[in-house]
């Protein structure tokens, strides 16, 4: 009887593990594409001129050539001379070995249809260049701001209330609804969005996209998209379920990847020190993004 127990036992667990297995290969199957997405999107964010409308090269150094570069030193030496004539608190010195520039000079220009952007490494009188086209400015067809509609009275009460109910500290807006309907204009229809806070409303041709097309801001877009909407959109609250989803799934695909591959018994050691390869990696880069962020 013992060994009759023994025998169902075993094959209930390679039942688990049969379905371990053919679960994490069909869940791999529908993981693909949404898996293929993320890496790419991750190496687009990684590469910023990959996919890019914008060309990318280095400075030619002449037209620098006589800026007098900031020497981090004597910029702490004229702050700490300050510091010490304080009477609020007693500054008694600093590191010197402290003393580093950190982050670019970052400029703007436009010229010609298209944005230059400067990004100098301080130091190092050199100078990398982001070469984007602008968006073409074209006349409206007509304007519909302003508008003799002053910003909805509601948020203003809302405002009030808010600061009541915190003592009166101030209340800052950040952003507010948009009222938007289809209007017939010029025998033509367009969508008008009437901003509540400002009153400006602005317009753009019904079922057309309100920016160009760009295969890079798409699928970064697609990566960045998050969240239930509170709003009722259909469209974001399905995207919503599907990231759910394949974020479940994703952790299963971990975890039944584990027990297939501690069912083979040759393979535990290498898949050990593989796996505990991984864990440090994650543990340090994880560490070190932590003393750059937080530090």
């Amino acid at each position: 009887m013992g060994s009759l127990a023994t025998v169902r036992k075993w094959k209930k667990k390679g039942a688990g593990v049969k379905l371990a297995r053919r679960l994490h290969m069909y869940f791999g199957l529908v993981l693909l594409p949404f898996v293929l997405l993320y890496g790419m999107t991750a190496l687009l964010f990684n590469h910023s001129s990959w996919m890019s409308t914008s060309d990318y090269f280095r400075s030619s150094l002449e037209p620098f050539g006589a800026v007098q570069q900031d020497a981090p030193s004597e910029i702490v030496e004229k702050i700490a001379k300050e510091l010490s004539d304080r009477d609020e608190f007693n500054f008694t010195g600093y590191d010197e070995d402290s003393v580093e520039l950190v982050n670019e000079h970052i400029f703007d220009v436009e010229e010609d249809g298209f944005r230059y952007r400067y990004r100098f490494v301080p130091m190092e009188s050199k100078a990398f260049v982001q070469k984007t086209p602008t968006t073409e400015q074209t006349e409206p067809e007509f304007t519909v701001s302003p508008v003799d509609f002053a910003p909805a009275p509601s948020i203003a009460q809302l405002v009030e209330a808010i600061e009541k109910d915190h003592n009166g500290s101030k209340v800052r807006i950040r952003s507010a609804s948009d009222v938007r309907f289809v209007a017939d204009i010029n025998q033509e229809k367009w969508v008008l969005t009437c901003d509540l806070q400002t009153g400006k409303v602005t317009q753009n041709k019904f079922q057309e996209p309100r920016s160009d097309f760009n295969w890079r801001s798409y699928l970064l877009r697609l990566h960045k998209t998050r969240g239930y909407p509170r709003d009722g959109d259909s469209v974001r609250f399905g995207w919503a379920v599907a990231v759910d989803i394949m974020g479940l799934l994703m952790l299963f695909w971990g975890l039944s990847g584990v027990i297939m591959w501690w069912q083979m018994k040759p393979f535990r050691l290498i898949g050990g020190v593989l796996v505990l390869i991984g864990v440090l990696l994650c543990v340090l880069l994880g560490f070190w993004l932590y003393q750059a962020m937080y530090y």
